[in-house]
């Protein structure tokens, strides 16, 4: 069966999103400096109302003088300057970063690459927001209400993850009550911290939720969700919850050489299965083949699946040369609307040439 060019072209953009999410994020450092934060959400402002700009204040925690290198913005709009003598051990130096605000309404969210003397990764600044060419409401702006409390959004994406790191972004909120509001966050989730700044917000003040993914408190990988209860002046409301969702993926920073030739390499007989037109409401039974390449074990961490009841039945370590079988059941519960569709399913693993592999299997249900 062949599906018409509009459906190929969807499935190839599908394909190519599914390459760009296997890209490592940047990697988040730990090493002799600390940032009071590391983005800054200057939040909806208006094009006619000039350049923005924020300072980062920073303090070096090592046992000797540091110097700032130099920062290098990811576009010519966002301009940085920062501390030039060497800042002294427990000193503070800071980085000043001017968004010039003439590249037109759109949202934005620019990078600076902060290089530091006797460390070879730079630290990773961000400043965002949102340019607006007429005034919006906040109503517009701020759509998710909480009580007193308006927020951007609840459900909150912080990407991929390396296995051992910490990665942290923050939300704006609003308090458009007549009282100060207390804000306290509580999740079963030991990988999830959530904190806001100020704890306090008075009638009409702004603040930050600022919620991290720290996969050093228990092991998880691939696809994660996590949910939080926002305690406004220590009231629950079911209503009232946040989700956090990111995607833990190997940590190769730590891997010699000689570690990646004996790594293993996995491989697939193909990566996408075309089934036949289908009757709604029908089981698809489908085969892939997966092979070790490598020179060590092959451990799938994970299966994540785009839809619920899909089954996957396979070996979860395979040796070094071995193929195993990859055996796919799509329930009559997930075939049950007609027209075209794509069932996805992520393998983890523990290869850092792929540590995500992707299997699609695609075809139209007819009623």
């Amino acid at each position: 069966m062949q599906f018409d060019n509009l459906y190929k072209m969807k499935l190839f953009i599908f394909l190519f999103s599914l390459f760009l999410i296997q890209v490592p994020a940047v990697a988040q450092q730990e090493g002799p400096l600390t940032f009071d934060k590391t983005v800054h959400d200057f939040g909806d402002f208006g094009i006619n109302d000039g350049p923005k700009t924020h300072t980062f204040t920073l303090t070096n925690n090592s046992d000797k003088a540091i110097v700032i290198q130099t920062v290098i913005s990811s576009c010519g709009c966002t301009v940085p300057q920062w501390t030039k003598e060497p800042i002294p051990a427990a000193g503070k130096g800071t980085i000043t970063v001017t968004y010039s605000n003439d590249q037109g309404p759109y949202p934005f969210d620019k990078m600076m690459s902060v290089y530091i003397s006797g460390f070879p990764e730079p630290y990773i600044l961000r400043i965002r927001g949102v340019v607006h060419e007429k005034k919006f409401t906040l109503e517009d702006t701020h759509p998710v209400v909480m009580g007193p409390l308006r927020l951007r959004k609840r459900e909150l994406d912080l990407g991929q993850i390396r296995q051992g790191m910490v990665k942290t972004d923050s939300v704006q909120v609003i308090n458009t009550g007549k009282l100060p509001v207390f804000l306290k966050f509580e999740s079963q989730d030991k990988n999830l911290l959530v904190s806001t700044r100020p704890s306090r917000l008075n009638p009409g003040e702004n603040g930050v939720i600022v919620y991290s993914i720290d996969t050093r408190r228990k092991e998880d990988w691939g696809n994660v969700l996590y949910t939080c209860q926002v305690v406004v002046n220590d009231r629950r409301d079911p209503l009232h919850v946040l989700t956090v969702k990111g995607s833990i993926k190997m940590n190769t920073s730590g891997m010699t050489r000689a570690d990646k030739e004996v790594a293993p390499i996995p491989q697939m007989d193909k990566s996408a299965v075309e089934f036949p037109l289908t009757p709604a409401g029908s089981e698809i039974k489908t085969k892939f083949l997966l092979s070790n390449k490598g020179k060590s074990p092959l451990v799938i961490y994970k299966i994540d699946l785009s839809h619920d009841g899909i089954k996957v039945a396979m070996d979860r370590q395979i040796a070094p040369g071995a193929t195993v079988p990859v055996d796919i059941l799509i329930p009559s519960t997930a075939t049950e609307t007609p027209g075209e569709v794509i069932y996805t399913i992520s393998l983890t693993t523990n290869a850092p040439s792929r540590p995500t592999v992707n299997l699609l299997v695609y075809g139209k249900i007819k009623p």
